[in-house]
């Protein structure tokens, strides 16, 4: 008789544990892919919304009442808000009031805050 041929190839287990780990793996990929992109648009809305209020901190921020406008207001899926204070004392040696100027940039969608600006100014 002759001797029995050993098996070639691999069993079905072993095929099993292999696509097994290789789901596993495909999945982990998947999920570090959508949080990077889900990480990608927060950076960019953040971005967007810091643009906004450093543009409207500029407008707001012209002297003479040139830079007069809205307290509140909408850009594209953005809301902002701008509020004035007045800063008690001012300029000590010219006694000129001063004026601090804020503005707040908000996420249209959740409500939350995405980032916020101030400067001083010379008071109206």
């Amino acid at each position: 008789m002759m001797g029995a041929r050993p098996e070639e190839g691999f069993s079905l287990i072993e095929t099993l544990v292999a696509l097994a780990i290789i789901a596993s793996m495909t999945a982990l990929l998947f999920d570090a892919i959508s949080l990077n992109a889900r990480m990608t648009e927060r950076v960019a809305r953040k971005r967007e919304a810091i643009l906004l209020a450093r543009s409207l901190l500029a407008q707001a921020s012209i002297p003479d009442g040139q830079g007069a406008m809205a307290e509140k207001g909408q850009w594209r899926t953005l809301y902002w808000r701008l509020s004035h204070r007045t800063i008690d004392g001012g300029a000590r040696d010219a006694g000129v009031p001063l004026e601090e100027v804020r503005v707040e940039v908000f996420d249209g969608l959740s409500r939350r805050r995405l980032t916020h600006v101030q400067t001083l100014r010379l008071g109206r």
